[in-house]
């Protein structure tokens, strides 16, 4: 039996091919093809890629993150102890190229933001990780790997939160991204 060459998680660089990526939505290669470096480079957001074992410059999937703030609804039980807007990261952007759908990759960018949420926080502070999901497509793929743990935080339902004791949790039972 043969198996596949490891896959690597790498931030974005000059070398790779962004724009051969298509996850089936413009505005998500548009980003990678044309804004993800740059956005990096500034240090105003932080985009990895998992690269073809085959050909690393090749990208299979890539994730976004950034801070931000948000105001956790009354009902969220850190909302009664803290003062609004707080600090949290961001997972702004995600996508699976339609050629790797359906090969976990989209659960393990999700892991990998989780336990980067859990070390940021006990670096520089922040209390959780902020999802803007896309569409009611996406929001189903985030829930159904997070289930009642995230908590839908905006009227569009699709501004989903997972707490830093939630993060903490995951990273602590979870291996490598």
């Amino acid at each position: 039996m043969i198996l596949p060459r490891q896959t690597r998680l790498t931030p974005i660089q000059k070398r790779h091919n962004r724009k051969a990526f298509d996850c089936g939505y413009a505005d998500l290669n548009e980003f990678l093809a044309h804004s993800a470096r740059a956005s990096s480079d500034k240090r105003m957001t932080r985009t990895f890629v998992i690269e073809d074992p085959s050909d690393p410059n090749m990208i299979m999937a890539y994730i976004t993150l950034t801070y931000t703030t948000i105001d956790l609804p009354v009902e969220c039980t850190p909302a009664r102890k803290l003062k609004n807007p707080v600090p949290a990261l961001l997972l702004a952007k995600m996508a699976v190229d339609n050629r790797y759908k359906g090969s976990s990759y989209g659960k393990r960018l999700l892991t990998f933001a989780i336990k980067e949420a859990s070390e940021t926080s006990k670096r520089v502070g922040g209390v959780g990780l902020v999802v803007d999901a896309k569409d009611n497509h996406a929001k189903a793929f985030y829930l159904s790997r997070g289930g009642d743990d995230f908590e839908i935080i905006d009227e569009s339902g699709l501004k989903l939160w997972l707490p830093i004791d939630i993060c903490d949790a995951i990273a602590k039972t979870l291996g490598e991204p």
